[in-house]
């Protein structure tokens, strides 16, 4: 018989999340949540904890002012030294314009126009043959030749109450800076030790000169006042405006113009030399041959003369020969020394047209204030010191901030 109990229906078990199911050997697993990040944010959130605070480093400067103090402190009183310790130097300088481009200049229009009248030939030839670059003359300044002939120059040093060579000044009569001497014998010191077991060599003279074709033997000594000197003058060249700028810095003002003027006339003696080399030799050789040409034509033109003179009246056919044979010659020697005296002309022309012009733009003057004022050295190093006390905090601060890390 059915069973007549009343059946009470039973209510399905929620899935409850971390609940074992009844009645059955398996489990549920936890329901996870997930959600997606954008990849800028994720990126970000890393950055933020490897961002230094700028707020927190001006701080850490800021509490740390001590010792920014004392950098300043020491920067003061070194810049003090140095401005009051280091050696006046003036700067003088000029600006010149070379010659860029040669062209058909007054000497060959006036063999042109005048050299047949002159019976002189109008083919000479011009152009910019044997120019130098401007971009050249810094390395003409740096030459041995350039530099010994500079420091050969008599310069009157109206501080110091001397006319001297440039040589002497600075072998003799310069003394360094104190600055000099801590150098010398501190990184210097090995040197000068070692020199104490060599036997010192004479000194011999500074050459003298502007020849760039013979062998030039300086000693150690001459050799740093060379450099020294090389220092001093400098040449440099304004691609924009094509002018070049000399400048001279010496010990003394009047000095300083001085040496540049006579820096300004080395050069142009220089490529005046290097222009026209070619041109003297070829005007050398010409007056030579005309010289030898007019001692013929001489001696031919007195044979003829004397022989007229003893031979008043020509009455024999021997006489007349030997006459004609002396004409024929006196001729000759005249038309070679006439040509040879027109080459010699050609050949003044021709170095005349091969010489350089070099316009002074800005004359030299004489320098009022020194190049080493104590105010700027004070206040470069007292700010150079500065700039080292805050990095240096900065990176204690950034030390500081990787080890908290």
């Amino acid at each position: 018989m059915p069973d007549n109990k009343e059946h009470t229906p039973q209510t399905p078990e929620r899935n409850t999340p971390g609940k074992k199911k009844k009645n059955s050997g398996q489990e549920e697993f936890p329901l996870q949540e997930y959600r997606l990040v954008p990849a800028e944010e994720w990126s970000g959130s890393e950055s933020d904890e490897n961002e230094i605070d700028l707020v927190e480093l001006a701080r850490h400067i800021w509490e740390n002012r001590s010792t920014i103090y004392k950098f300043v402190a020491v920067g003061i009183v070194l810049g003090l030294a140095v401005a009051l310790l280091s050696p006046k130097e003036y700067q003088s300088g000029a600006t010149l314009m070379p010659e860029v481009q040669s062209s058909q200049g007054s000497a060959g229009q006036l063999l042109q126009q005048y050299g047949g009248l002159l019976g002189i030939g109008g083919n000479l030839e011009t152009g910019p043959e044997g120019m130098i670059p401007p971009q050249l003359y810094p390395q003409i300044v740096q030459s041995m030749p350039f530099q010994l002939a500079l420091l050969n120059t008599e310069v009157e040093f109206r501080e110091f109450d001397t006319t001297t060579t440039v040589y002497r000044f600075f072998d003799e009569l310069y003394t360094p800076s104190v600055f000099s001497y801590v150098m010398d014998y501190t990184v210097g010191l090995p040197g000068k030790l070692i020199g104490i077991f060599k036997e010192e060599e004479p000194e011999a003279a500074l050459p003298r000169g502007f020849e760039v074709d013979s062998i030039i033997s300086v000693t150690k000594g001459q050799m740093e006042i060379i450099e020294n000197m090389r220092e001093r003058v400098s040449v440099s060249l304004n691609d924009e405006s094509g002018v070049i700028n000399l400048a001279v810095e010496m010990p003394d003002p009047n000095a300083s113009a001085q040496v540049a003027k006579t820096s300004i006339s080395l050069i142009k003696e220089y490529i005046t030399q290097y222009r026209t080399r070619k041109a003297q030799v070829d005007l050398q050789f010409a007056e030579e041959q005309l010289q030898t040409a007019q001692q013929r034509f001489e001696a031919a033109q007195n044979r003829l003369a004397e022989f007229r003179d003893g031979n008043v009246n020509l009455s024999s056919a021997r006489a007349q020969t030997q006459q004609e044979r002396l004409q024929s010659e006196y001729d000759l020697t005249f038309n070679v020394y006439n040509s040879l005296a027109q080459q010699v002309e050609q050949a003044k022309l021709k170095v005349q047209e091969q010489t350089p012009v070099v316009s002074v733009l800005q004359p030299v003057q004489v320098p009022v204030d020194d190049t080493s004022s104590g105010l700027t050295v004070l206040t470069g190093i007292t700010v150079l010191f500065l700039l080292v006390a805050i990095t240096y905090l900065t990176i204690h601060f950034l030390y500081q901030f990787n080890v908290k890390k």
